[in-house]
């Protein structure tokens, strides 16, 4: 557990039921959209096919509005959604009966996990950790690892030097990217090791999907 509580946006900016029911509207329908959106189904589903060939349980945190659900359902024999915003739960309580395995939906903290150790093979979280100050990412990303049996599949901010300058020129708010021996440290103390990574956003953009293994 983290030593203190951090305050940031993340935690609540999706409680508006008006952001939950625009949400890939609002993102995925432009041009520049689109073409961030097949980019990160390519990287997904390449590092989803780096995890054993069998039916998984996967815990899909946070869910959102269940957008990962048809990728993750071909690997997955159950998937545990869970998110802290309730009105993104209700959406994606639209997309259980479409989804093809079994989706339990629990509402909860990824800071702290409602679950028991190793309660899933895989934990799988798209674009939360860069929201997150770093002592919070280290808190996620150990609790992820402590639910997980096998592997962790989680997106990370990770920069070069090249991108760095383009981060930094751009000056966004609450945006936590780390350098590659940030996130092997990070790694270390959650009881894993980086697998792989692969970038899931535009060229210069900082977004990775980075594969964990168990240590």
């Amino acid at each position: 557990m983290t030593d203190k509580a951090y305050v940031y946006s993340a935690r609540s900016s999706y409680d508006d039921p008006t952001v939950a029911s625009t949400y890939e509207r609002v993102r995925f329908t432009s041009l520049l959209g689109r073409y961030r959106r097949q980019r990160e189904i390519r990287a997904v589903r390449a590092v989803l096919g780096r995890l054993p060939d069998r039916p998984l349980s996967i815990l899909d945190c946070p869910c959102g509005i269940g957008r990962w659900w048809p990728l993750l359902a071909r690997r997955a024999s159950s998937i545990t959604a869970m998110d802290i915003a309730p009105a993104m739960m209700e959406r994606a309580a639209l997309r259980v009966p479409r989804t093809r395995v079994p989706v339990t939906l629990v509402q909860g903290d990824a800071e702290r996990l409602p679950l028991e150790d190793g309660a899933v093979d895989v934990t799988f979280s798209f674009a939360l950790t860069k929201h997150l100050p770093r002592p919070v990412q280290y808190q996620v990303l150990r609790e992820f690892s402590r639910v997980s049996r096998i592997a962790v599949v989680c997106t990370f901010g990770v920069m070069n030097h090249v991108t760095y300058e383009f981060w930094r020129r751009r000056g966004f708010r609450e945006s936590y990217p780390l350098f590659p021996e940030e996130l092997q440290w990070m790694a270390q103390a959650a009881g894993l090791r980086v697998a792989a990574t692969r970038p899931c956003t535009t060229p210069i953009g900082v977004e990775h999907v980075v594969l964990f293994e168990k240590a």
